[in-house]
Protein backbone atom coordinates (compact mmCIF):
# COMPACT_ATOMS: atom_id res chain seq x y z
CA UNK A 1 0.00 0.00 0.00
CA UNK A 2 2.78 2.50 1.01
CA UNK A 3 4.80 1.63 -2.70
CA UNK A 4 1.37 2.54 -4.16
CA UNK A 5 0.59 5.94 -2.30
CA UNK A 6 4.22 7.15 -3.47
CA UNK A 7 3.79 6.00 -7.06
CA UNK A 8 0.74 7.77 -6.87
CA UNK A 9 2.26 11.09 -4.78
CA UNK A 10 5.76 10.61 -6.93
CA UNK A 11 3.05 10.55 -10.34
CA UNK A 12 0.97 13.73 -9.13
CA UNK A 13 4.48 15.60 -8.80
CA UNK A 14 5.15 15.06 -12.44
CA UNK A 15 2.17 16.03 -13.48
CA UNK A 16 2.08 19.07 -11.43
CA UNK A 17 5.58 19.92 -12.87
CA UNK A 18 4.70 19.41 -16.37
CA UNK A 19 1.82 22.03 -15.73
CA UNK A 20 3.59 24.39 -14.35
CA UNK A 21 6.23 24.20 -17.40
CA UNK A 22 3.46 24.57 -19.41
CA UNK A 23 2.17 27.88 -18.12
CA UNK A 24 5.71 29.51 -18.45
CA UNK A 25 6.17 31.88 -20.69
CA UNK A 26 9.25 33.31 -23.02
CA UNK A 27 9.74 37.20 -23.61
CA UNK A 28 11.83 38.01 -26.21
CA UNK A 29 12.77 42.04 -26.93
CA UNK A 30 14.53 43.51 -29.83
CA UNK A 31 16.96 45.95 -29.63
CA UNK A 32 17.84 48.92 -31.87
CA UNK A 33 20.22 50.39 -30.61
CA UNK A 34 22.28 51.11 -26.62
CA UNK A 35 23.84 54.69 -24.99
CA UNK A 36 26.37 52.94 -23.63
CA UNK A 37 29.22 53.59 -26.28
CA UNK A 38 32.61 54.20 -25.11
CA UNK A 39 35.51 54.94 -26.81
CA UNK A 40 37.99 52.33 -26.89
CA UNK A 41 35.24 49.56 -25.34
CA UNK A 42 33.50 46.74 -27.27
CA UNK A 43 29.93 48.07 -28.31
CA UNK A 44 27.47 46.92 -26.54
CA UNK A 45 25.03 43.82 -27.89
CA UNK A 46 22.24 44.81 -29.94
CA UNK A 47 19.70 42.03 -31.46
CA UNK A 48 17.20 39.84 -30.34
CA UNK A 49 16.94 38.86 -26.49
CA UNK A 50 14.97 36.45 -24.21
CA UNK A 51 14.13 35.52 -21.04
CA UNK A 52 11.92 33.51 -18.32
CA UNK A 53 10.25 35.49 -15.98
CA UNK A 54 11.51 33.95 -13.34
CA UNK A 55 15.00 35.27 -14.72
CA UNK A 56 14.30 38.33 -13.85
CA UNK A 57 17.01 41.26 -15.07
CA UNK A 58 18.93 38.47 -16.50
CA UNK A 59 18.76 38.19 -21.15
CA UNK A 60 20.04 35.88 -23.46
CA UNK A 61 20.96 37.00 -26.65
CA UNK A 62 20.06 35.37 -30.42
CA UNK A 63 20.89 36.05 -33.81
CA UNK A 64 23.59 38.34 -35.48
CA UNK A 65 25.48 40.39 -32.77
CA UNK A 66 24.71 44.17 -33.34
CA UNK A 67 21.96 44.36 -35.87
CA UNK A 68 19.48 46.97 -36.41
CA UNK A 69 16.48 45.16 -34.96
CA UNK A 70 13.10 46.93 -35.08
CA UNK A 71 10.19 44.26 -35.03
CA UNK A 72 10.44 39.97 -34.57
CA UNK A 73 7.87 37.40 -34.39
CA UNK A 74 7.96 33.85 -32.77
CA UNK A 75 5.52 31.10 -34.73
CA UNK A 76 3.72 30.24 -31.18
CA UNK A 77 3.20 26.59 -32.67
CA UNK A 78 6.29 25.64 -33.14
CA UNK A 79 7.18 26.50 -29.67
CA UNK A 80 9.74 28.93 -30.57
CA UNK A 81 11.80 27.12 -33.18
CA UNK A 82 10.72 29.32 -35.98
CA UNK A 83 11.47 32.87 -35.29
CA UNK A 84 12.03 36.34 -37.99
CA UNK A 85 13.31 39.37 -37.01
CA UNK A 86 12.91 42.44 -38.72
CA UNK A 87 16.18 45.07 -39.04
CA UNK A 88 18.06 47.14 -40.91
CA UNK A 89 19.39 44.44 -43.44
CA UNK A 90 16.89 42.35 -43.90
CA UNK A 91 15.04 39.79 -42.54
CA UNK A 92 16.37 36.94 -40.33
CA UNK A 93 15.20 34.07 -39.75
CA UNK A 94 15.65 30.54 -37.83
CA UNK A 95 14.20 27.32 -37.86
CA UNK A 96 15.95 25.53 -35.08
CA UNK A 97 15.34 27.65 -31.51
CA UNK A 98 17.80 30.24 -32.49
CA UNK A 99 20.90 28.25 -32.89
CA UNK A 100 21.15 29.56 -36.59
CA UNK A 101 20.39 32.16 -38.61
CA UNK A 102 20.48 33.57 -42.31
CA UNK A 103 19.21 36.27 -43.67
CA UNK A 104 16.25 35.70 -46.92
CA UNK A 105 15.48 39.09 -47.93
CA UNK A 106 18.37 39.39 -50.26
CA UNK A 107 20.03 43.23 -50.98
CA UNK A 108 17.32 44.66 -52.29
CA UNK A 109 14.52 45.00 -49.18
CA UNK A 110 16.17 46.74 -46.11
CA UNK A 111 15.33 48.64 -43.38
CA UNK A 112 12.42 46.35 -42.49
CA UNK A 113 10.35 47.74 -39.62
CA UNK A 114 8.33 44.64 -39.13
CA UNK A 115 8.32 40.80 -39.85
CA UNK A 116 4.62 38.72 -39.51
CA UNK A 117 4.89 34.99 -39.83
CA UNK A 118 1.21 33.29 -40.36
CA UNK A 119 0.27 31.60 -37.56
CA UNK A 120 -1.93 29.01 -39.34
CA UNK A 121 0.14 29.01 -42.77
CA UNK A 122 3.81 29.05 -41.24
CA UNK A 123 5.68 29.23 -45.01
CA UNK A 124 3.78 32.77 -45.33
CA UNK A 125 5.41 35.49 -43.84
CA UNK A 126 5.17 39.31 -44.37
CA UNK A 127 7.80 42.40 -43.73
CA UNK A 128 7.02 46.07 -43.56
CA UNK A 129 9.22 48.57 -44.64
CA UNK A 130 9.68 52.01 -45.58
CA UNK A 131 9.32 51.00 -49.16
CA UNK A 132 5.99 49.12 -48.46
CA UNK A 133 4.86 45.97 -47.66
CA UNK A 134 6.39 42.76 -48.74
CA UNK A 135 5.53 38.82 -49.05
CA UNK A 136 6.83 35.34 -48.94
CA UNK A 137 4.51 32.44 -50.01
CA UNK A 138 7.81 29.76 -49.19
CA UNK A 139 8.73 30.64 -45.95
CA UNK A 140 11.25 33.28 -46.98
CA UNK A 141 13.03 31.70 -49.67
CA UNK A 142 11.80 34.23 -52.21
CA UNK A 143 9.85 38.15 -51.68
CA UNK A 144 7.31 39.58 -53.53
CA UNK A 145 6.04 43.55 -53.11
CA UNK A 146 2.81 44.16 -52.28
CA UNK A 147 1.67 47.72 -52.49
CA UNK A 148 -1.65 47.46 -54.78
CA UNK A 149 -3.85 50.21 -53.34
CA UNK A 150 -1.15 51.83 -50.88
CA UNK A 151 -1.37 55.34 -51.19
CA UNK A 152 2.01 55.90 -48.89
CA UNK A 153 4.70 53.66 -48.80
CA UNK A 154 6.18 53.77 -45.56
CA UNK A 155 4.69 51.10 -43.28
CA UNK A 156 5.71 50.58 -39.89
CA UNK A 157 3.30 47.93 -38.80
CA UNK A 158 1.15 44.58 -40.38
CA UNK A 159 -1.14 42.65 -38.37
CA UNK A 160 -2.77 39.59 -39.18
CA UNK A 161 -6.63 39.02 -38.55
CA UNK A 162 -6.48 35.06 -36.23
CA UNK A 163 -9.34 34.58 -37.32
CA UNK A 164 -8.98 34.98 -40.98
CA UNK A 165 -5.47 35.38 -42.21
CA UNK A 166 -6.33 36.42 -45.41
CA UNK A 167 -7.70 39.25 -43.61
CA UNK A 168 -4.89 41.91 -42.94
CA UNK A 169 -4.27 45.61 -41.81
CA UNK A 170 -0.92 47.83 -42.38
CA UNK A 171 -0.63 50.66 -40.31
CA UNK A 172 1.07 54.12 -43.32
CA UNK A 173 2.26 57.39 -43.26
CA UNK A 174 -1.37 57.91 -45.20
CA UNK A 175 -3.75 56.02 -42.34
CA UNK A 176 -4.86 52.66 -41.84
CA UNK A 177 -4.97 50.11 -45.01
CA UNK A 178 -7.41 46.94 -45.18
CA UNK A 179 -6.52 43.77 -47.54
CA UNK A 180 -9.44 40.88 -47.99
CA UNK A 181 -6.87 38.82 -50.19
CA UNK A 182 -3.91 38.25 -48.35
CA UNK A 183 -2.14 41.14 -49.66
CA UNK A 184 -2.54 41.30 -53.09
CA UNK A 185 -4.39 44.43 -53.16
CA UNK A 186 -5.04 47.20 -50.42
CA UNK A 187 -8.51 49.63 -49.92
CA UNK A 188 -7.72 52.70 -47.24
CA UNK A 189 -10.02 52.34 -44.05
CA UNK A 190 -12.29 55.33 -42.74
CA UNK A 191 -9.46 56.75 -41.05
CA UNK A 192 -8.73 59.94 -42.07
CA UNK A 193 -5.04 60.83 -40.42
CA UNK A 194 -1.71 60.34 -41.22
CA UNK A 195 1.42 59.49 -38.92
CA UNK A 196 -0.31 55.51 -37.83
CA UNK A 197 2.16 53.54 -35.81
CA UNK A 198 0.91 50.83 -34.34
CA UNK A 199 -1.95 48.62 -35.00
CA UNK A 200 -4.43 46.49 -32.25
CA UNK A 201 -6.90 44.00 -32.96
CA UNK A 202 -9.19 42.85 -30.21
CA UNK A 203 -8.35 39.29 -29.18
CA UNK A 204 -11.95 37.69 -29.95
CA UNK A 205 -13.84 40.58 -32.16
CA UNK A 206 -11.93 41.11 -35.62
CA UNK A 207 -14.25 44.20 -36.08
CA UNK A 208 -11.93 46.41 -33.33
CA UNK A 209 -9.12 47.94 -33.51
CA UNK A 210 -7.09 50.46 -32.06
CA UNK A 211 -4.68 52.77 -34.16
CA UNK A 212 -1.24 54.71 -32.51
CA UNK A 213 -0.33 57.69 -34.08
CA UNK A 214 2.37 60.43 -34.36
CA UNK A 215 1.36 63.43 -33.25
CA UNK A 216 -2.74 62.60 -33.22
CA UNK A 217 -3.18 60.35 -30.49
CA UNK A 218 -5.47 56.77 -30.50
CA UNK A 219 -8.48 55.96 -32.78
CA UNK A 220 -10.69 53.58 -32.34
CA UNK A 221 -12.86 51.32 -34.90
CA UNK A 222 -15.79 49.04 -33.79
CA UNK A 223 -16.99 48.00 -37.15
CA UNK A 224 -13.86 46.79 -39.24
CA UNK A 225 -12.37 50.37 -39.94
CA UNK A 226 -15.04 51.90 -41.54
CA UNK A 227 -15.46 54.41 -39.00
CA UNK A 228 -13.30 55.59 -36.40
CA UNK A 229 -13.93 57.33 -33.42
CA UNK A 230 -10.73 59.53 -31.48
CA UNK A 231 -10.31 58.36 -28.11
CA UNK A 232 -9.97 61.33 -25.72
CA UNK A 233 -11.14 60.72 -21.93
CA UNK A 234 -7.81 60.92 -19.86
CA UNK A 235 -5.62 60.90 -22.63
CA UNK A 236 -2.73 64.03 -22.08
CA UNK A 237 -0.45 62.94 -25.38
CA UNK A 238 -0.69 62.51 -28.59
CA UNK A 239 2.07 60.43 -29.64
CA UNK A 240 1.88 56.54 -29.29
CA UNK A 241 3.99 53.79 -30.53
CA UNK A 242 2.65 51.25 -28.64
CA UNK A 243 -1.17 49.57 -28.17
CA UNK A 244 -2.65 46.42 -26.49
CA UNK A 245 -4.97 44.21 -25.17
CA UNK A 246 -4.76 41.79 -22.42
CA UNK A 247 -5.34 37.87 -23.62
CA UNK A 248 -6.89 37.41 -20.94
CA UNK A 249 -9.40 40.13 -20.36
CA UNK A 250 -9.64 42.56 -23.53
CA UNK A 251 -11.32 45.09 -21.33
CA UNK A 252 -7.94 45.61 -20.04
CA UNK A 253 -5.65 47.38 -22.47
CA UNK A 254 -2.40 49.76 -22.26
CA UNK A 255 -0.87 52.51 -24.48
CA UNK A 256 2.52 54.31 -24.47
CA UNK A 257 4.58 55.99 -26.48
CA UNK A 258 6.39 59.51 -26.41
CA UNK A 259 6.89 60.89 -23.13
CA UNK A 260 3.84 59.26 -22.10
CA UNK A 261 4.67 56.63 -19.78
CA UNK A 262 2.30 53.44 -19.66
CA UNK A 263 -1.23 54.44 -20.47
CA UNK A 264 -4.45 51.70 -18.81
CA UNK A 265 -7.72 51.50 -19.55
CA UNK A 266 -10.32 49.00 -17.92
CA UNK A 267 -13.37 49.54 -20.23
CA UNK A 268 -11.91 48.33 -23.54
CA UNK A 269 -10.34 51.65 -24.23
CA UNK A 270 -13.29 54.47 -23.97
CA UNK A 271 -11.12 55.70 -21.01
CA UNK A 272 -7.60 55.92 -19.47
CA UNK A 273 -5.95 56.60 -17.29
CA UNK A 274 -1.84 56.66 -16.66
CA UNK A 275 -0.30 54.02 -14.35
CA UNK A 276 3.33 54.92 -14.03
CA UNK A 277 4.66 54.20 -10.28
CA UNK A 278 8.16 53.38 -10.36
CA UNK A 279 8.47 54.25 -14.61
CA UNK A 280 11.63 55.94 -14.94
CA UNK A 281 11.94 56.46 -18.47
CA UNK A 282 8.33 57.57 -20.08
CA UNK A 283 9.55 56.90 -23.44
CA UNK A 284 7.59 53.78 -23.98
CA UNK A 285 7.84 51.98 -27.64
CA UNK A 286 6.15 48.78 -26.90
CA UNK A 287 3.98 46.98 -24.26
CA UNK A 288 3.34 42.98 -23.67
CA UNK A 289 0.65 41.01 -21.34
CA UNK A 290 1.83 37.49 -20.32
CA UNK A 291 -1.28 35.12 -21.71
CA UNK A 292 -0.75 33.04 -19.09
CA UNK A 293 -0.46 35.89 -16.16
CA UNK A 294 -2.85 39.29 -17.04
CA UNK A 295 -0.96 40.83 -14.08
CA UNK A 296 2.46 41.10 -15.62
CA UNK A 297 2.84 43.64 -17.94
CA UNK A 298 6.34 44.47 -19.46
CA UNK A 299 7.40 48.08 -20.88
CA UNK A 300 9.82 48.53 -23.26
CA UNK A 301 11.47 52.05 -23.31
CA UNK A 302 13.44 54.16 -25.73
CA UNK A 303 17.47 54.17 -24.04
CA UNK A 304 15.94 52.47 -20.55
CA UNK A 305 15.62 49.05 -21.33
CA UNK A 306 12.37 47.01 -19.97
CA UNK A 307 10.31 47.75 -16.99
CA UNK A 308 7.93 44.77 -15.47
CA UNK A 309 5.04 45.10 -13.22
CA UNK A 310 3.34 42.07 -11.52
CA UNK A 311 0.44 44.04 -10.44
CA UNK A 312 -1.63 44.53 -13.53
CA UNK A 313 0.56 48.05 -13.88
CA UNK A 314 0.00 50.00 -10.49
CA UNK A 315 3.66 49.72 -9.76
CA UNK A 316 6.95 48.89 -12.16
CA UNK A 317 10.56 47.82 -11.33
CA UNK A 318 13.50 47.72 -14.17
CA UNK A 319 14.21 44.73 -15.67
CA UNK A 320 17.08 44.70 -17.69
CA UNK A 321 18.38 45.47 -20.63
CA UNK A 322 19.96 48.80 -19.06
CA UNK A 323 20.38 51.96 -21.70
CA UNK A 324 19.04 49.94 -24.54
CA UNK A 325 16.65 51.48 -26.98
CA UNK A 326 14.05 48.23 -26.88
CA UNK A 327 11.67 48.65 -29.69
CA UNK A 328 9.18 45.62 -29.51
CA UNK A 329 8.75 43.35 -26.75
CA UNK A 330 6.15 40.28 -27.09
CA UNK A 331 5.57 37.35 -24.26
CA UNK A 332 5.09 34.23 -25.56
CA UNK A 333 3.00 31.12 -23.73
CA UNK A 334 5.72 28.09 -24.00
Amino acid sequence: MLKTICTFVGLLLVIASHVANAQKSTVYASVVSTKLFIVGAPNPQTGLFYQRPDDDTTWQHTGRNNIRAFGFDVLASSNGQILCIASGNGVHQSFDGGRTWKITTGWRITEVLSATINPYKQEVLYCTTPYGVFKSMDGGRSWHEKNKGLGALFTPALLIDPRNSDSLFCATEDGVYRSANAGESWQRTGLNVGGVRTLAQHPTDSNILFAGTEDHGIYATWNGGKYWEKMEAGIDHSTFYTIVFDPTNPQMMYAGGYVTGVYKSTDGGRSWRRANDGLTNLNVHSIAVDPTNGQRIYAATMFGGVFRSDNGGTSWRYAGLHGSQVWTIKVLPF
